[in-house]
């Protein structure tokens, strides 16, 4: 029983890691293909397109591989959906912090649990599919 619970406590760190690796990675992509412009008279702050579009898919990316990760070191699905929570959680953070839309603050939640979902889908028929054989 002790070994499952230390074993799904590493899986969930390694997952948040690897999450938030790869979300800090496709936005530094992202803001080097099209980097954020301060416009010195407004005071406003302009981030392209390109960059939102890289945090988007960072959130995605992160959360799936993550939780993927996660559920495959604990051989169980619920740390995924810790992974998932993590990242909405900072992901939020974020959006709130820089006052964006609300869409935006939608796709914080959707994209990881859509992305937690679709892993877990990916083991359940990786799984299925090694039974068969």
């Amino acid at each position: 029983m002790k070994n499952k619970w230390v074993r799904s406590a590493l899986a969930g760190i390694v997952g948040i890691i690897v999450a938030f690796g790869l979300v800090w990675l496709l936005q530094y992509a992202g803001g080097n293909l099209a980097p954020i412009v301060y416009d010195p008279e407004t005071g406003e702050i302009l981030i392209p397109l390109g960059s939102t579009i890289a945090l988007f898919i960072g959130w995605f990316a992160g959360s799936f591989a993550g939780s993927w990760l996660a559920m495959r070191m604990s051989e169980g699905s619920g740390v995924g959906w810790i992974v998932a929570g993590a990242v909405i959680g900072a992901a939020l953070y974020r959006a709130v912090t820089l006052a964006d839309a609300w869409w935006v603050m939608a796709l914080a939640v959707i994209l990881p649990l859509l992305a937690v979902w679709m892993a877990e889908r990916a083991i359940a028929t990786a799984k299925s599919n090694t039974a068969a054989a």
